[in-house]
């Protein structure tokens, strides 16, 4: 099973899918799984970004990258702003791939926990919870096809 999204959804479905209130041991383990992918591909997406900062950032006389005011990143040089934010735009637009591997079956069974989850969800997380239904029944139309 293969689940599709986008560098820019990574952070916003891991923080729904940890925030989940699961009453089963079983959904929570499953979750478990499918989050742990998430994490992987946020941790992809965060070496490519300091990869970016390394090539257009400002450095110190030490070779450090520059702290930006806001303390919120990393300064770029001004020379090189326009090129960053197209190649940080494209960067976070790229889709990646999160594969079910060895835990195939608590990936899936992730897909049935969704599609029963009756929490409270509203804004980013009503957005995000669709995403993942599209993909998670695109995955089971697949599946049927096959």
């Amino acid at each position: 099973m293969k689940i599709t999204l986008k560098n820019y959804e990574l952070s916003t479905a891991l923080a729904f899918v940890a925030k989940m209130d699961l009453k089963a041991a079983s959904a929570s383990r499953h979750r478990s799984k499918f989050k742990k992918e998430l994490l992987k591909a946020i941790e992809g997406l965060q070496e490519s970004e300091m990869e970016l900062y390394d090539q257009y950032g400002e450095k110190d006389a030490d070779g450090k990258l520059v702290i930006n005011e806001s303390q919120t990143g990393y300064e770029v040089k001004d020379s090189e702003k326009n090129q960053f934010a197209q190649e940080l735009h494209a960067l976070l637009d790229e889709e990646i791939v999160l594969e079910s591997g060895l835990y195939a079956k608590n990936f899936s069974l992730f897909g049935k926990v969704l599609a029963d989850y009756n929490g409270m969800i509203s804004g980013k997380e009503a957005d995000i919870y669709d995403r993942l239904m599209d993909e998670f029944e695109k995955e089971e139309n697949q599946d049927v096809k096959d």
